[in-house]
Order: C-alpha cells, then structure tokens, then sequence
C-alpha cells in the first residue's frame, strides 16, 4: 500500500465497483498518516455515480493497525463536468434538480444523475474532495457510454493569459490539463529550465518555495495543473514561458506557453509613438499595467496645456479631445484627438494617479504624436492604384484604336496599304526587266575556224 512519499499507487479494489482507486501517501516514509482515495465511477440500471473518496488508512508501514481519526472527514465536495462546462459544489442533501450528492460516510464525495448519459457528460471529471488535513484528494475519472464509438476529445493545454507587470511585482506562469500529471517544469525566456515540486500544504509558507522566486500555487499535479507564481519580476523575465507537463496516463510531455511583459513602471503607454497626418482622427494614452483603478486622468500638450478627461458623459473636455477607454476605474487614461492639426505633434505627457497609492504622487508617461515623412501608407497605395488604372486603359484605348479606327485613320490606312502595294509592284517589274536584259549567245565549236567566243549583245 505504500509507496514514494506524496506518489499515487495502487490500492486493492474496493467493494463496489471502482474503475480507478489509488493509494496517496504523505511525504513520509510510513502510511501512518496515509489516506485512500477510491477515484471513479460506478452505474446502476437508472443512474451514473462519479466520486472521489478518501478512506484514512489504518495500518502502518509495518503492518499495525490503529484506529482511525474521527475528525478526520471532508471540507468540501466540488465535481467538475468535462470541458469545465459546470461546477458543481455538493454536500449532504444539497444538489440540483439533475446532479444529487452521493456518499454513505463524512469522507465521501460523490455525485448521481439518471441515464441516458447526456452529450456534456460524456468524457473527462474533475473530482476534488478536500478534507480536514487541508489536503485536496481526488482526480479525473473518464465517463463514456458502452457503445461509444466517437472517443474522448484529445487532451489540450490550457495557459493563462498574457500579462504585463511592473518590475518588482509578482506574476504567474498557468498551464494546466484535464489528466493527471507526474511533473511540470518551466522555461525562462533565457532559456533556462526550472523544475516544479508541490509543497507540503502542511507546512509553513516558506517550505512552500521551489527556490528563492518561485511558488507552486496549484490544487495539485493529480489534477493536471502546473501553476507557479514568481516574485520580484524583472526586466530579463520579459518573453515567452514554456511549461511542460508530464502526463502519468502515456509518458508524454504536453507544453504551453504564457507571455510575460515586465514594465518599468505601473504604468504603460499604450503606443509610445505614433504617427497621423494632419486632420486625421488619433487615440493615445496610458493605462495602468495591472488594471488598478485610478483617481484621474491628465494630459499635457505638446506647447504646455494641461487638461484632464474621464468617460463622464457631462465631462467638458477642449475642443477636439475626448477621452477613450473603458474608464478610470479600469485603468484607462486615453485620449482621442478628432481632427490633427501641427500643434499637436510633438511630446504628450499622460498622467494617472492610483487609487490605493497615499498622498498627492503620481505616475506618468510620455507619448510621441510624429507627422509622417514623404509619402504615406496611403499615398503609396493610391499612387499604385492610379498608375494601374492609367496602365489599363492605356491598353483599352489602344485596343479600341485598332479594331475600331475612325473614318479619317480609315482613309490613312487605306492610303498607306494603297503605296505600300504600289511600291511592292514596282519593285517587281524591276526585277524583271533586270533579268531580260542580259543574255549569253553560245555558238557550236565547228562552225567557225577560230573558234566562237561568248559575246554580250
């Protein structure tokens, strides 16, 4: 029954029938503190069951028994369905009208529902059942009918989103999967690899640290999920993080990715430089990198004029400036600029103050509006189109000229075949009288005495 410390192994099938029932262990050498946790699914001619209970395990290493704990029973009871479609948060005599709680002891967590088996239940459960030893038990549990012949939908890596923090702050790299995994590791954007224990959730916070920045803060690797927060982000911390998971079912590493942006600042320009021409519509800004709200929202000018914006609709805001965004309580300070005119290229200084900062400081950025050199993006592409257009009905002109002359180029053309054929003729009587004009008399060698000799007449 026992094996590696905080390692999952199999145990003796239980009474009822369990597809999946596993051993965990704490990290000790002994079971005296073990627990286990029959993870499966079981059915009866009218209904499903799905269930993760824990048993408290009453024999040591060496095989002696103890009596149980009585405090030992289950905090909470929560079963996901497949594609996290539903949460269900059950208990004794709590439920809904299709999803009951199922359980004959304090341990137990477990949920019924009636067949047939709907298209949403078909596939992977997540099972947590935490227990009064601050511990969450359980796993997944597949769930498909006997005459399924479509398969389980193909495991994917779910990330977290990309984020930007500021320097000095905490982020966190999320990957998680819907199957038990062994391990997970990381990738630092400079290529270094990070591996990922999960701490004893017993122990002090400090145990809970992989090394001097880094924290697992996941529900566990038997529920797939590789969730790590990092302290004290730096600029070096800026770029893409792979994490890997090593799944227990195959043996396979599944990866993903999560992008991480370590600001200077709590703030962050929206785009630090910008170019418009003149009279065109522009929107520039800075918003608050982790989201927190702010007091209120300024500008200053290129030539010195400061003012402030905000999305209140009865907001009088000089004329041209509007502000943009989804409000101040979102970190949002933008600005909208309808219509540009030269006085308004040049640097723009955006300033926020942050609600939960103390006292009058305040945070801010610059912004750089530029007026385009030469030809602009848009120019490019109407020269281009207008030398297109000319190019064609060049051809068309060109083609109508040919098969369809005027009465006058008729009259020319006809002209012109007219002496072309005249001088064709004449060159051909030429020739003629060139070749009757030379002839060669030849006379019989007997018919003069000394002889006859060619002669030109």
């Amino acid at each position: 029954m026992c094996g590696p410390a905080g390692r999952l192994q199999p145990s003796p099938r239980p009474k009822f029938n369990t597809p999946f029932a596993y051993t965990l262990t704490e990290p000790s050498s002994s079971c005296l503190e073990g627990a286990i946790t029959e993870v499966g699914f079981d059915e009866t001619p009218t209904e499903v069951r799905v269930f993760c209970n824990v048993r408290e395990s009453n024999v040591t290493a060496v095989g002696i028994a103890v009596d149980p704990d009585d405090n030992f029973r289950s905090k909470y009871c929560r079963i996901t369905l497949p594609r996290d479609t539903k949460i269900l948060s059950l208990a004794y005599g709590r439920g809904t009208s299709r999803y009951s709680y199922h359980g004959t002891a304090y341990n137990d967590c477990g949920v019924s529902f009636a067949k047939p088996l709907r298209r949403s239940e078909i596939g992977r459960w997540k099972c947590m059942n935490a227990m009064s030893d601050d511990r969450v038990y359980g796993g997944f549990v597949v769930v498909v009918p006997p005459n399924n012949t479509k398969g389980i939908p193909p495991l994917t890596v779910t990330t977290s989103r990309s984020v930007m923090v500021p320097k000095g702050n905490t982020f966190h790299v999320e990957c998680s999967v819907h199957s038990e995994i062994d391990y997970c590791w990381l990738r630092h954007p400079n290529g270094t690899a990070i591996p990922v224990t999960v701490p004893d959730r017993t122990t002090d916070d400090f145990r809970n640290r992989i090394g001097t920045r880094y924290r697992y803060t996941g529900e566990g690797l038997s529920f797939g999920q590789c969730h790590v927060a990092i302290d004290d982000a730096s600029t070096s911390d800026t770029g893409a993080w792979l994490c890997a998971l090593g799944l227990r079912d195959d043996r396979r590493e599944m990866y993903g990715t999560v992008d991480i942006t370590v600001s200077e600042s709590v703030i962050a320009a929206r785009q630090e430089e910008l170019y418009a021409t003149e009279g065109s519509q522009v929107t520039l800004g800075c918003d608050t990198v982790e989201k927190q709200p702010i007091a209120y929202c300024r500008f200053l000018t290129p030539s010195l004029f400061g003012f402030a914006v905000d999305e209140k609709s009865d907001a009088r805001s000089p004329p041209r400036y509007a502000y943009s965004g989804q409000g101040l309580t979102a970190g949002h300070c933008g600005l909208s600029i309808d219509g540009v005119e030269d006085s308004d290229y040049g640097n723009w200084t955006c300033a926020v103050k942050i609600l939960d900062s103390s006292g009058s400081e305040e945070v801010s950025t610059t912004v750089i509006l530029r007026k385009p050199e030469g030809f602009t993006m848009i120019q490019i592409i109407g020269i281009v189109l207008c030398g297109t257009m000319i190019s064609i009905m060049s051809l068309f002109f060109a083609n109508h000229l040919i098969t369809n002359p005027s009465a006058k180029t008729r009259k020319k053309i006809e002209k012109l075949e007219m002496q072309l054929e005249a001088g064709e003729q004449g060159r051909r009587v030429g020739a003629r009288r060139a070749q009757t004009s030379t002839r060669v008399i030849r006379t019989q060698p007997g018919l003069s005495k000394q002889g006859s000799v060619p002669r030109r007449i």
